[in-house]
């Protein structure tokens, strides 16, 4: 359950680092419109957010420079967009992750679950290193399709960077399921319904774990990549956000002569 934990409260920082690195490299034309098959989930779950909290959406924009991927109106109920937002973000985060280790079973078998590191934890933290930073390797010799898949789950990730306010609602929203999961663990609860159907005793343990596994291995090499681009002069002002036009009549515009 510690391990479990770590892993939620590690992808929530990395995925808030993403968002503070990115800066607006998702409003360019040409990004957008070559990340344009992994900006789908994101979008969605920005749809159903504004569908669930009347918030108008004005529409896509999937090459237009300078403006987001969906453009969306004036939210009127933040204290609640916000946490549907971020719900819905991180829920179909999850399940691009989920289809993905269901997907290519073979491939993934190769991501350790949270099971196998916890008893690699146990014997050694080397062992536990190995396991964990030998995956991304492993994974990436079994072809072609593989580095496709990746590379579509890294768009993912970058599109879902979380902001400061999602970032808390995050960290709220794994505190409780950790807590439900600790709770029913200390009361001998099993969730017995939720082992009874097909699809969730083929998805209840492992894969489950994978596809988190996943998420924050992912997001880790994204975050990486964002920073090393912020270390590269010339990439740095293709992520830095760009400056805000100044209106004619503000009173900086006006240059004295004097």
């Amino acid at each position: 359950m510690i391990l479990l934990a770590a892993l939620l409260f590690s992808l929530v920082l990395l995925l808030w680092g993403i968002g503070h690195l990115r800066g607006d490299l998702l409003t360019r034309g040409p990004v957008k419109l070559v990340l344009f098959p992994g900006l789908i989930l994101d979008g969605l779950a920005r749809t159903l957010s504004c569908l669930a909290t009347a918030t108008p959406v004005v529409g896509l924009s999937p090459w237009r420079d300078g403006t987001p991927f969906l453009i969306e109106g004036e939210c009127t109920l933040q204290r609640l967009g916000v946490p549907l937002t971020t719900a819905f973000r991180l829920g179909t985060l999850y399940l691009g992750f989920s289809v993905a280790v269901l997907w290519m079973p073979e491939a993934m078998q190769l991501v350790p679950d949270p099971a196998f590191l916890g008893r690699s934890l146990e014997h050694s933290i080397g062992a536990f290193l190995t396991a964990l930073l030998s995956a991304p390797f492993e994974l990436l010799a079994t072809g072609l399709v593989t580095w496709c898949l990746l590379a579509w789950l890294a768009v993912t990730v970058l599109a879902a960077g979380l902001r400061p306010r999602e970032c808390g609602v995050a960290m709220l929203m794994g505190t409780a399921i950790v807590g439900v999961m600790e709770a029913a663990q200390w009361l001998g609860l099993r969730f017995g319904a939720f082992t009874n159907g097909w699809f969730l005793r083929r998805f209840y343990e492992a894969e489950a774990g994978r596809a988190l596994v996943l998420m924050a291995l992912v997001a880790a090499a994204v975050l990486a990549t964002l920073t090393t681009m912020h270390l590269i002069p010339m990439l740095v002002q293709k992520i830095r956000p760009r400056p805000e036009p100044i209106p004619e009549d503000s009173e900086d515009h006006i240059i004295s002569h004097f």
